[in-house]
């Protein structure tokens, strides 16, 4: 795509994205969060508009979107509703799997029920088992004639009870190890699935995130490439654009953050010294300092997304991204209450949402230490036992 071109399509989403921003994630944020409900409202303005199918390709129904692109609207809605952003990258994330297998008919189909804002999907990987190694299956599939026989419980889902396509995975029926696994794309109307109790987290409050046993029989349509190719998917699919999603939220909640930390420092004043809380310079310093650390977390994460988009990205690239906009995130949060004090520690102020969401990058799998530990593995040459 020519650069003019690029820019008039970016020009064109972000407008789209602006108008539901402004209708229903701001005006709504605060209900979702203190209900710890759906954003449903939300995922239905997104769907009208077209945005479900911003990373499925135009054949399918789809925008046909870059990383640039879904990098920037991930960071949009995250500074308006982190919950709603959360939700769009995971459906995005089970997007990204399932275009591994567009080739076939049953995916393609589903893709295209995705790109019309009809089906809402979501990934249901992570088992007790694997712990933050969320993509590596514990559980193991049977063969029964050419379909397969599925026992597992996944124990943090996103969208659970709410998404309409679970992308899951487990061991290959043949797997020594949980490299050799599958990945599967479910139905919510297929028999076999029930949910655990509601997970209630501090923060990302409104993503209905809970347990799942999936007990049933997937046909063999189900199946996204062949039997064996789960961690060549991860590679190639799910870790790139996963990582970018789930970087572009956090670092959209650490803009969220330094934007209401200095509009409400431009506002305070001071009736018995006569001055603005901004004349202080050691507030000064501090608001320069969450400035530098949003603008480095985002200009790395536009090096990784380039890098992805020339076909150049490499494992440590991949892995670091999400680290930085977690710690950016993080740091963002502590330097916010400083500056806004009392205010930021209110429910009453959005500055507080933004801070218990911030938190939640720190236990998401991969977490920061553990992706630390990974590069630290590839920059050394010492081998990786998954």
């Amino acid at each position: 795509m020519k650069t003019q071109e690029l820019q008039q399509s970016l020009s064109d989403i972000l407008e789209k994205v602006d108008d539901v921003v402004v209708d229903y994630l701001i005006p709504n944020a605060k209900k979702w969060d203190t209900e710890r409900a759906f954003p449903r409202e939300n995922l239905a303005a997104l769907g009208e508009e077209g945005l479900l199918g911003l990373m499925i390709p135009k054949e399918l129904g789809g925008m046909g979107g870059t990383p640039r692109i879904y990098k920037e609207v991930v960071v949009k809605l995250a500074q308006a509703c982190a919950s709603t952003a959360l939700v769009y990258v995971q459906h995005t994330s089970a997007a990204s799997i399932m275009l591994y297998g567009k080739q076939q008919p049953y995916i393609s189909e589903q893709l295209g029920l995705m790109a019309q804002g009809k089906r809402l999907a979501t990934i249901a990987l992570s088992e007790a088992g694997s712990g933050c190694y969320f993509f590596l299956p514990v559980s193991q599939a049977e063969k029964i004639d050419k379909n397969f026989r599925l026992n597992t419980n996944k124990t943090m889902v996103t969208s659970a009870g709410e998404a309409d396509i679970y992308v899951t995975n487990s061991k290959a029926t043949f797997a020594k190890n949980s490299m050799q696994s599958n990945f599967y794309v479910i139905p919510k109307e297929h028999p076999g699935i029930t949910l655990g109790g509601i997970w209630e987290g501090m923060g990302l409050r409104g993503n209905q995130s809970a347990p799942m046993t999936i007990d049933c029989q997937l046909d063999e349509e189900m199946l996204i490439g062949k039997e064996g190719e789960g961690f060549k998917i991860v590679r190639e699919s799910l870790l790139p654009m996963g990582q970018i999603g789930i970087s572009a939220l956090n670092i959209g909640i650490a803009k969220a953050i330094y934007e209401e930390s200095v509009s409400y420092v431009k506002k305070r004043f001071y009736a018995h010294i006569n001055t603005n809380l901004s004349n202080f310079q050691s507030i000064q310093q501090i608001v320069g300092e969450m400035k530098i650390i949003c603008d480095q977390a985002e200009k790395a994460l536009d090096t990784v997304v380039l890098k992805l988009e020339q076909n150049q990205l490499d494992m440590v690239s991949t892995l670091e991204i999400k680290v930085m906009a977690c710690q950016a995130a993080m740091q963002l949060a502590d330097l916010g209450l400083k500056v806004c004090g009392g205010y930021a520690y209110s429910a009453h102020s959005p500055i507080e949402r933004y801070i218990r969401d911030s938190k939640a990058g720190s236990v998401m799998g991969p977490t920061p230490e553990v992706l630390k530990e990974l590069i630290g593995k590839i920059v050394l040459d010492v081998p990786t036992q998954l």
